[in-house]
Protein backbone atom coordinates (compact mmCIF):
# COMPACT_ATOMS: atom_id res chain seq x y z
CA UNK A 1 0.00 0.00 0.00
CA UNK A 2 2.66 2.55 0.39
CA UNK A 3 3.09 2.26 -3.46
CA UNK A 4 -0.86 3.42 -3.10
CA UNK A 5 0.44 6.80 -1.33
CA UNK A 6 3.00 7.47 -3.28
CA UNK A 7 0.94 7.12 -6.28
CA UNK A 8 -1.00 9.74 -5.03
CA UNK A 9 1.16 11.71 -4.47
CA UNK A 10 2.36 12.04 -7.90
CA UNK A 11 -1.34 13.06 -9.19
CA UNK A 12 0.41 17.08 -8.17
CA UNK A 13 3.23 17.09 -10.10
CA UNK A 14 1.04 15.52 -12.94
CA UNK A 15 -1.40 18.32 -12.34
CA UNK A 16 1.04 21.28 -12.43
CA UNK A 17 1.96 19.07 -16.41
CA UNK A 18 -1.45 20.02 -17.46
CA UNK A 19 -1.69 23.52 -16.20
CA UNK A 20 1.76 24.14 -18.21
CA UNK A 21 0.53 22.25 -21.28
CA UNK A 22 -2.62 24.26 -21.45
CA UNK A 23 -0.55 27.68 -21.74
CA UNK A 24 0.48 26.55 -25.02
CA UNK A 25 -2.86 27.27 -26.34
CA UNK A 26 -5.95 25.63 -27.58
CA UNK A 27 -5.60 21.90 -27.38
CA UNK A 28 -6.64 21.15 -31.07
CA UNK A 29 -3.14 23.60 -31.87
CA UNK A 30 -1.16 21.06 -29.95
CA UNK A 31 2.12 19.48 -31.46
CA UNK A 32 1.63 15.38 -32.02
CA UNK A 33 3.64 15.09 -28.68
CA UNK A 34 1.99 17.51 -26.91
CA UNK A 35 -1.76 15.93 -27.22
CA UNK A 36 0.44 12.42 -26.43
CA UNK A 37 1.86 13.88 -23.04
CA UNK A 38 -2.00 15.06 -22.37
CA UNK A 39 -2.67 11.54 -23.43
CA UNK A 40 -0.40 9.91 -21.13
CA UNK A 41 -1.44 11.87 -18.11
CA UNK A 42 -4.79 11.15 -18.34
CA UNK A 43 -4.12 7.37 -18.83
CA UNK A 44 -1.56 7.82 -15.11
CA UNK A 45 -4.84 9.26 -14.38
CA UNK A 46 -7.11 6.14 -15.37
CA UNK A 47 -4.87 3.66 -13.73
CA UNK A 48 -4.33 5.70 -10.32
CA UNK A 49 -8.18 5.40 -10.50
CA UNK A 50 -7.91 1.72 -10.40
CA UNK A 51 -5.72 1.67 -7.62
CA UNK A 52 -7.75 3.46 -5.50
CA UNK A 53 -10.46 1.42 -6.24
CA UNK A 54 -8.97 -1.96 -6.09
CA UNK A 55 -7.02 -0.47 -3.08
CA UNK A 56 -10.52 0.05 -1.30
CA UNK A 57 -11.74 -3.13 -1.99
CA UNK A 58 -8.60 -4.70 -0.18
CA UNK A 59 -9.00 -2.53 3.25
CA UNK A 60 -12.84 -3.88 2.88
CA UNK A 61 -13.22 -7.11 3.94
CA UNK A 62 -17.20 -7.02 3.37
CA UNK A 63 -16.76 -6.65 -0.49
CA UNK A 64 -14.37 -9.39 -0.89
CA UNK A 65 -17.58 -11.73 -1.43
CA UNK A 66 -18.43 -9.91 -5.07
CA UNK A 67 -14.70 -9.91 -5.94
CA UNK A 68 -11.73 -12.63 -6.62
CA UNK A 69 -9.78 -10.71 -4.26
CA UNK A 70 -6.43 -12.71 -5.09
CA UNK A 71 -6.99 -11.47 -8.48
CA UNK A 72 -7.69 -7.90 -7.10
CA UNK A 73 -4.30 -8.18 -5.60
CA UNK A 74 -2.69 -8.94 -8.28
CA UNK A 75 -3.90 -6.08 -10.43
CA UNK A 76 -3.07 -3.67 -8.52
CA UNK A 77 0.44 -4.26 -8.60
CA UNK A 78 0.15 -3.95 -12.25
CA UNK A 79 -1.48 -0.83 -12.22
CA UNK A 80 0.81 0.83 -10.22
CA UNK A 81 3.50 -0.70 -12.71
CA UNK A 82 1.41 1.08 -15.58
CA UNK A 83 0.70 4.54 -13.70
CA UNK A 84 4.71 4.52 -13.00
CA UNK A 85 5.40 3.34 -16.78
CA UNK A 86 3.20 6.20 -18.27
CA UNK A 87 4.35 9.07 -15.63
CA UNK A 88 7.95 8.44 -17.24
CA UNK A 89 7.03 7.95 -20.77
CA UNK A 90 6.33 11.99 -20.10
CA UNK A 91 9.64 12.50 -20.34
CA UNK A 92 11.01 11.52 -23.66
CA UNK A 93 7.93 13.64 -25.11
CA UNK A 94 9.68 16.61 -22.95
CA UNK A 95 13.61 16.16 -23.00
CA UNK A 96 14.16 14.81 -27.13
CA UNK A 97 10.86 16.61 -28.73
CA UNK A 98 13.01 17.92 -31.01
CA UNK A 99 14.60 14.55 -32.42
CA UNK A 100 12.68 12.85 -34.98
CA UNK A 101 12.59 9.56 -34.23
CA UNK A 102 10.38 10.93 -30.95
CA UNK A 103 8.45 12.48 -33.60
CA UNK A 104 7.87 9.88 -35.70
CA UNK A 105 7.52 6.61 -33.07
CA UNK A 106 6.93 7.77 -29.82
CA UNK A 107 3.05 8.56 -30.02
CA UNK A 108 2.51 5.35 -31.83
CA UNK A 109 4.24 3.56 -28.36
CA UNK A 110 2.10 5.88 -25.96
CA UNK A 111 -1.00 5.09 -27.69
CA UNK A 112 -0.54 1.46 -28.14
CA UNK A 113 0.33 0.81 -24.47
CA UNK A 114 -2.59 3.09 -23.33
CA UNK A 115 -5.11 1.36 -25.96
CA UNK A 116 -3.34 -2.53 -24.32
CA UNK A 117 -4.03 -1.20 -20.64
CA UNK A 118 -7.51 -0.42 -21.37
CA UNK A 119 -8.68 -3.49 -23.40
CA UNK A 120 -7.05 -5.28 -20.60
CA UNK A 121 -9.09 -3.45 -18.01
CA UNK A 122 -12.23 -3.88 -20.46
CA UNK A 123 -11.72 -7.65 -20.04
CA UNK A 124 -11.31 -7.89 -16.45
CA UNK A 125 -14.70 -6.51 -15.74
CA UNK A 126 -16.28 -7.35 -19.12
CA UNK A 127 -16.24 -6.70 -23.04
CA UNK A 128 -20.27 -5.86 -23.14
CA UNK A 129 -19.86 -4.21 -20.00
CA UNK A 130 -21.46 -0.45 -20.16
CA UNK A 131 -18.13 0.67 -18.73
CA UNK A 132 -16.30 -0.66 -21.20
CA UNK A 133 -18.40 0.04 -24.36
CA UNK A 134 -18.53 4.03 -23.13
CA UNK A 135 -14.61 3.86 -23.05
CA UNK A 136 -14.58 2.40 -26.16
CA UNK A 137 -16.42 4.57 -27.86
CA UNK A 138 -14.95 7.57 -26.28
CA UNK A 139 -11.44 7.18 -26.47
CA UNK A 140 -11.74 6.58 -30.59
CA UNK A 141 -14.11 9.29 -30.85
CA UNK A 142 -11.73 11.62 -28.64
CA UNK A 143 -8.37 10.22 -30.45
CA UNK A 144 -9.98 10.97 -34.02
CA UNK A 145 -10.33 14.68 -32.64
CA UNK A 146 -6.73 15.01 -31.49
CA UNK A 147 -4.64 12.53 -32.94
CA UNK A 148 -3.75 11.79 -37.03
CA UNK A 149 -6.55 8.72 -38.07
CA UNK A 150 -3.31 6.37 -38.82
CA UNK A 151 -2.14 6.38 -35.46
CA UNK A 152 -5.61 6.14 -33.74
CA UNK A 153 -6.77 2.78 -36.34
CA UNK A 154 -3.46 1.40 -35.89
CA UNK A 155 -4.16 1.00 -32.10
CA UNK A 156 -7.94 0.52 -32.24
CA UNK A 157 -8.58 -2.02 -34.75
CA UNK A 158 -6.24 -4.63 -32.85
CA UNK A 159 -8.55 -3.30 -29.90
CA UNK A 160 -11.39 -4.16 -31.77
CA UNK A 161 -10.35 -7.83 -32.74
CA UNK A 162 -9.28 -8.50 -29.10
CA UNK A 163 -12.51 -7.52 -27.47
CA UNK A 164 -14.38 -9.11 -30.13
CA UNK A 165 -11.98 -12.54 -29.40
CA UNK A 166 -12.75 -12.12 -25.71
CA UNK A 167 -16.21 -11.70 -25.92
CA UNK A 168 -16.22 -14.62 -28.41
CA UNK A 169 -14.00 -17.04 -26.67
CA UNK A 170 -16.01 -16.10 -23.04
CA UNK A 171 -19.19 -17.31 -24.32
CA UNK A 172 -17.71 -20.51 -25.46
CA UNK A 173 -16.28 -21.46 -22.18
CA UNK A 174 -12.53 -20.88 -22.97
CA UNK A 175 -12.29 -17.52 -20.99
CA UNK A 176 -13.83 -16.78 -18.32
CA UNK A 177 -16.25 -13.20 -18.41
CA UNK A 178 -15.15 -10.50 -16.28
CA UNK A 179 -12.96 -12.71 -13.84
CA UNK A 180 -12.74 -10.00 -11.80
CA UNK A 181 -15.94 -10.00 -10.29
CA UNK A 182 -18.08 -13.04 -9.22
CA UNK A 183 -21.18 -12.83 -11.47
CA UNK A 184 -24.55 -14.25 -10.36
CA UNK A 185 -27.17 -14.92 -13.34
CA UNK A 186 -24.62 -15.76 -16.30
CA UNK A 187 -26.67 -13.64 -18.67
CA UNK A 188 -23.24 -13.57 -20.83
CA UNK A 189 -23.47 -17.01 -21.58
CA UNK A 190 -27.22 -16.53 -23.25
CA UNK A 191 -26.61 -16.33 -26.53
CA UNK A 192 -30.07 -14.61 -27.25
CA UNK A 193 -28.97 -11.68 -24.83
CA UNK A 194 -25.49 -11.33 -26.49
CA UNK A 195 -26.92 -11.15 -29.59
CA UNK A 196 -29.47 -8.88 -28.27
CA UNK A 197 -27.09 -6.73 -27.19
CA UNK A 198 -24.64 -6.92 -30.12
CA UNK A 199 -27.63 -5.97 -32.59
CA UNK A 200 -27.64 -3.22 -30.54
CA UNK A 201 -24.79 -1.90 -30.08
CA UNK A 202 -23.01 -2.62 -33.74
CA UNK A 203 -25.26 -0.22 -35.63
CA UNK A 204 -25.23 1.89 -33.52
CA UNK A 205 -21.89 2.46 -33.03
CA UNK A 206 -21.19 2.34 -36.90
CA UNK A 207 -23.41 4.80 -37.42
CA UNK A 208 -21.73 7.34 -34.71
CA UNK A 209 -18.49 6.63 -36.23
CA UNK A 210 -19.26 7.02 -40.09
CA UNK A 211 -20.77 10.25 -39.49
CA UNK A 212 -18.26 11.89 -36.66
CA UNK A 213 -15.57 10.68 -39.43
CA UNK A 214 -17.53 12.36 -41.88
CA UNK A 215 -18.00 15.10 -39.57
CA UNK A 216 -14.73 15.70 -38.48
CA UNK A 217 -13.16 15.21 -42.03
CA UNK A 218 -15.21 18.36 -42.81
CA UNK A 219 -14.34 20.15 -39.96
CA UNK A 220 -10.36 19.61 -40.87
CA UNK A 221 -11.11 20.83 -43.88
CA UNK A 222 -12.26 23.83 -43.09
CA UNK A 223 -10.00 24.31 -40.17
CA UNK A 224 -7.05 24.06 -42.87
CA UNK A 225 -8.41 26.59 -45.10
CA UNK A 226 -9.03 29.26 -41.88
CA UNK A 227 -5.43 28.84 -41.33
CA UNK A 228 -4.10 28.66 -44.77
CA UNK A 229 -6.24 32.34 -45.67
CA UNK A 230 -4.85 33.90 -41.88
CA UNK A 231 -1.75 33.01 -43.31
CA UNK A 232 -1.60 33.49 -47.11
CA UNK A 233 -1.93 37.02 -48.93
CA UNK A 234 -4.91 36.72 -51.28
CA UNK A 235 -2.97 38.40 -54.00
CA UNK A 236 0.53 36.97 -54.11
CA UNK A 237 -0.11 33.66 -52.48
CA UNK A 238 2.29 34.23 -50.56
CA UNK A 239 2.66 34.40 -46.33
CA UNK A 240 1.68 37.78 -45.06
CA UNK A 241 2.68 39.96 -42.54
CA UNK A 242 1.38 38.19 -39.83
CA UNK A 243 2.89 34.91 -41.06
CA UNK A 244 6.52 36.48 -41.29
CA UNK A 245 6.04 37.37 -37.78
CA UNK A 246 5.56 34.18 -36.81
CA UNK A 247 8.75 32.78 -38.88
CA UNK A 248 10.50 35.37 -36.58
CA UNK A 249 9.47 34.62 -33.36
CA UNK A 250 10.20 30.61 -33.73
CA UNK A 251 13.47 31.34 -35.14
CA UNK A 252 14.20 33.61 -32.10
CA UNK A 253 12.91 30.55 -29.97
CA UNK A 254 15.38 28.78 -32.26
CA UNK A 255 18.06 31.26 -31.34
CA UNK A 256 17.51 30.68 -27.90
CA UNK A 257 18.42 26.58 -28.27
CA UNK A 258 20.73 27.03 -30.70
CA UNK A 259 22.88 29.51 -32.56
CA UNK A 260 20.51 29.40 -36.37
CA UNK A 261 22.29 30.57 -39.44
CA UNK A 262 20.21 32.57 -41.91
CA UNK A 263 19.50 35.93 -43.72
CA UNK A 264 16.97 38.07 -44.08
CA UNK A 265 16.02 39.50 -47.65
CA UNK A 266 13.91 43.01 -47.99
CA UNK A 267 12.75 43.73 -51.42
CA UNK A 268 11.10 46.51 -52.52
CA UNK A 269 9.81 47.80 -56.27
CA UNK A 270 11.14 50.83 -57.30
CA UNK A 271 8.72 53.71 -57.77
CA UNK A 272 5.55 51.34 -57.65
CA UNK A 273 3.45 54.33 -57.24
CA UNK A 274 3.94 54.96 -60.64
CA UNK A 275 2.82 52.17 -62.05
CA UNK A 276 -0.47 52.35 -60.31
CA UNK A 277 -0.57 55.73 -61.18
CA UNK A 278 -0.36 55.75 -64.82
CA UNK A 279 -1.44 51.86 -65.94
CA UNK A 280 -3.61 51.40 -62.76
CA UNK A 281 -3.68 49.53 -59.96
CA UNK A 282 -5.07 46.58 -61.96
CA UNK A 283 -1.56 46.44 -63.57
CA UNK A 284 -0.17 47.54 -60.21
CA UNK A 285 -1.55 43.57 -58.83
CA UNK A 286 -0.71 41.96 -61.92
CA UNK A 287 3.03 42.86 -61.68
CA UNK A 288 2.79 42.19 -57.99
CA UNK A 289 1.74 38.67 -58.71
CA UNK A 290 4.66 38.67 -61.05
CA UNK A 291 7.61 39.32 -58.97
CA UNK A 292 6.19 37.33 -55.82
CA UNK A 293 6.12 34.50 -58.57
CA UNK A 294 10.02 35.32 -59.10
CA UNK A 295 10.77 35.54 -56.10
CA UNK A 296 9.44 31.73 -55.03
CA UNK A 297 10.94 30.31 -58.21
CA UNK A 298 14.75 31.81 -57.12
CA UNK A 299 14.18 30.38 -53.27
CA UNK A 300 14.59 26.42 -51.77
CA UNK A 301 11.10 25.07 -50.39
CA UNK A 302 12.52 25.41 -47.08
CA UNK A 303 13.16 29.39 -47.27
CA UNK A 304 10.13 31.72 -46.80
CA UNK A 305 8.31 34.23 -49.09
CA UNK A 306 6.24 37.09 -48.17
CA UNK A 307 4.53 40.10 -48.59
CA UNK A 308 5.27 41.97 -46.30
CA UNK A 309 3.12 45.30 -46.82
CA UNK A 310 2.42 47.37 -50.11
CA UNK A 311 4.94 46.58 -52.58
CA UNK A 312 7.24 45.42 -50.12
CA UNK A 313 8.66 41.18 -50.01
CA UNK A 314 10.77 39.59 -47.35
CA UNK A 315 12.69 36.73 -48.23
CA UNK A 316 13.89 34.44 -45.04
CA UNK A 317 16.56 32.27 -45.99
CA UNK A 318 17.48 29.69 -43.64
CA UNK A 319 21.22 28.08 -43.40
CA UNK A 320 22.34 31.08 -45.21
CA UNK A 321 25.26 33.14 -44.97
CA UNK A 322 25.55 36.70 -45.90
CA UNK A 323 27.45 36.09 -49.46
CA UNK A 324 24.64 32.78 -49.94
CA UNK A 325 22.09 35.72 -49.63
CA UNK A 326 23.27 37.89 -52.07
CA UNK A 327 23.50 35.70 -54.53
CA UNK A 328 19.99 34.27 -53.98
CA UNK A 329 19.24 38.60 -54.39
CA UNK A 330 21.46 38.78 -57.15
CA UNK A 331 19.31 36.26 -59.07
CA UNK A 332 16.03 37.58 -57.91
CA UNK A 333 16.98 40.72 -59.03
CA UNK A 334 17.66 40.21 -62.36
CA UNK A 335 14.91 37.75 -62.79
CA UNK A 336 12.55 40.75 -61.84
CA UNK A 337 14.57 42.96 -64.51
CA UNK A 338 13.05 40.54 -67.33
CA UNK A 339 9.22 40.62 -66.55
CA UNK A 340 7.57 41.27 -69.35
CA UNK A 341 4.31 42.91 -68.09
CA UNK A 342 2.20 45.53 -71.19
CA UNK A 343 -0.46 48.14 -70.03
CA UNK A 344 -3.97 48.23 -71.72
CA UNK A 345 -2.15 49.79 -74.32
CA UNK A 346 0.07 47.50 -75.28
CA UNK A 347 3.41 49.63 -73.62
CA UNK A 348 6.25 48.27 -71.80
CA UNK A 349 6.10 48.48 -68.12
CA UNK A 350 9.41 48.44 -66.67
CA UNK A 351 9.99 46.76 -63.16
CA UNK A 352 13.08 46.92 -60.84
CA UNK A 353 13.56 46.31 -57.79
CA UNK A 354 16.13 47.46 -54.59
CA UNK A 355 16.97 44.43 -51.97
CA UNK A 356 18.39 44.54 -48.67
CA UNK A 357 20.06 41.97 -46.35
CA UNK A 358 21.05 41.45 -42.89
CA UNK A 359 22.57 38.13 -41.87
CA UNK A 360 22.26 36.60 -38.54
CA UNK A 361 25.12 36.66 -36.38
CA UNK A 362 25.26 36.38 -32.47
CA UNK A 363 23.23 38.45 -29.89
CA UNK A 364 21.22 39.72 -33.46
CA UNK A 365 17.65 38.79 -33.14
CA UNK A 366 15.04 38.73 -35.56
CA UNK A 367 13.48 41.72 -35.31
CA UNK A 368 16.45 43.81 -34.89
CA UNK A 369 18.14 41.77 -38.07
CA UNK A 370 14.97 42.79 -39.98
CA UNK A 371 15.64 46.32 -39.05
CA UNK A 372 19.03 46.12 -40.28
CA UNK A 373 17.72 44.45 -43.87
CA UNK A 374 15.18 47.55 -44.15
CA UNK A 375 18.38 49.85 -43.87
CA UNK A 376 20.67 47.99 -46.26
CA UNK A 377 17.29 48.36 -48.34
CA UNK A 378 17.81 52.41 -47.89
CA UNK A 379 21.08 52.15 -49.01
CA UNK A 380 20.09 50.69 -51.98
CA UNK A 381 17.45 52.42 -52.72
CA UNK A 382 19.79 56.00 -51.90
CA UNK A 383 22.35 54.84 -54.43
CA UNK A 384 20.19 54.72 -57.20
CA UNK A 385 17.35 51.82 -56.83
CA UNK A 386 17.74 48.45 -58.84
CA UNK A 387 20.72 47.34 -56.78
CA UNK A 388 21.27 44.74 -53.71
CA UNK A 389 22.85 46.01 -50.60
CA UNK A 390 24.40 44.07 -47.85
CA UNK A 391 23.79 45.92 -44.35
CA UNK A 392 27.27 44.16 -43.16
CA UNK A 393 28.80 45.62 -46.46
CA UNK A 394 27.44 48.74 -46.83
CA UNK A 395 29.07 52.27 -45.67
CA UNK A 396 26.95 52.76 -42.16
CA UNK A 397 28.84 49.26 -40.96
CA UNK A 398 29.99 51.44 -37.98
CA UNK A 399 26.51 51.78 -36.37
CA UNK A 400 26.06 48.70 -35.29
Amino acid sequence: MKALFSSVKSSSLKTKMVESLFESGPVMNWGTLNKCILMLILAAGVHLTWVIWKGTIILNPELWQWVDLALIKKQIQLNIVFLILFTLMIIPCRLWAEKKWVQQWFPYISVGIFVASICRDGYLIGVLSPATMISYVSLVTVGLVLLPRVLVYCAFIPATIFLAGCGYLSYMGVMTYAPIFHLSGYSYTNGFWILSMLFFIIPILCTCLFLFESLLSQWRHREQLIQHLSQVDPLTNTRNRRSINECLEQLDVLNEKESAVYAVVLVDLDHFKLINDRFGHHKGDEALILVSDELSKHVRESDVVGRFGGEEFILILHHSSEQQAQRVAERCRQAIEQIVLFSDEEETIHITASFGIAASAPGIKPMKLLNLADKALYEAKAQGRNQVCSYFHSAFLDTV
